[in-house]
């Protein structure tokens, strides 16, 4: 005798693997924000995804939208898989250089030959007491 299922069987699955699915692109999405929001490499992306959504699934997580959406999340990971990933130091795309030894001001403006000449001249003229015009 042949063991098919009853309708109502095959869309409670159906509706079961929707509902999955919905869940894991959730989870895709949320963990995406976090990456964005922390700077995390792109190319770290998709991996630190897969174990968002593995944290999601997890039973032991007390509370775990409180947990799952911090930065911890992500040390946590890299704490654990960091050293898979040679390439990086840090899980995190950020430019070591404090900011405030950046020069916003563009640097100093372009002189002229005539006037680095005059320049010249002046500190010549200090240096060794001459006047030359």
């Amino acid at each position: 005798m042949i063991d098919n299922p009853l309708p109502n069987q095959i869309m409670q699955q159906k509706d079961a693997e929707a509902r999955s699915y919905i869940d894991q692109e959730h989870c895709y999405i949320k963990a995406k924000e976090i990456c964005e929001e922390h700077e995390v490499h792109k190319d770290l992306i998709h991996i630190f995804q897969l174990y968002y959504h593995d944290c999601c699934l997890d039973p032991q997580k007390e509370n775990p939208e409180e947990v799952l959406n911090t930065k911890d999340i992500i040390d946590e990971w890299w704490d654990e898989n960091g050293d898979d990933y040679d390439d990086y130091d840090s899980p995190y795309d950020i430019d070591p250089t404090p900011q405030y030894l950046y020069d916003d001001t563009g640097g100093e403006p372009p002189i002229s030959a005539q006037e680095r000449a005059w320049n010249s001249l002046d500190s010549k003229r200090e240096s060794h007491g001459h006047r030359y015009h």
